[in-house]
């Protein structure tokens, strides 16, 4: 009895792989995932800064750096982190972030206000930054990025179609891979050419 029943556990177990397996590779196209509640409805997301939690002290080898945008991932040694409120002048802070830096490396931080006066003409315009396709909603005096952690830097100006304002546009990319790749590319155009 014991035989019959094992051979029964394994046959089905056998031919449930089996009918699996052939399902699996008899298909030529790649793996879709279906979900069946796909919601295409509109959405609209009011941010309230009044509401967002309170920013982190970030200090890179031992210097406060207030807003921190940008430094490379390579270039640290260690990041350590401290759960508890820090006041620092009149603004609090919700834990801290120490990052040390590698001994071969040396931060070249800039405010995004630097900047602005060393790279574009954009003096007393207003100006939207953009960190790798990310909005920054901070002062300029307070955010700092890593200068040597910059790969490419686009200056633009939007124009605004009723008053006719104009606003300066700041583009930051870092030297991320997916960045760095993007830069790389060989773009082709013309008739003819399939990549496969």
């Amino acid at each position: 009895m014991k035989k019959l029943i094992l051979i029964l556990i394994a046959f089905t177990a056998t031919h449930s792989f089996a009918q699996t397996a052939k399902n699996v590779f008899s298909r030529k196209s790649t793996p879709v995932t279906i979900n069946k509640n796909t919601d295409t409805s509109l959405r609209v997301i009011i941010v309230d800064k009044e509401k967002q939690v309170q920013q982190l002290a970030y200090f890179v080898n031992d210097r406060f750096v207030k807003n921190l945008g940008s430094i490379n991932p390579k270039q640290m040694e260690s990041i350590d982190v401290i759960k508890r409120d820090t006041v620092i002048g009149t603004q609090t802070y919700e834990g801290q972030i120490h990052i040390k830096t590698k001994a071969n490396y040396t931060p070249k931080f800039i405010s995004l206000a630097e900047l602005k006066d060393k790279y574009t003409s954009f003096k007393e315009m207003p100006v939207v930054f953009m960190l790798d396709a990310e909005v920054i909603n901070s002062d300029e005096e307070s955010y700092f990025v890593d200068e040597n952690n910059l790969l490419t830097i686009i200056i633009d100006k939007l124009k605004t179609n009723k008053d006719n304002v104009e606003i300066g546009l700041i583009k930051l990319l870092t030297k991320s891979k997916e960045n760095i790749d993007k830069r790389n590319n060989i773009m082709i155009r013309g008739e003819g050419i399939v990549a496969e």
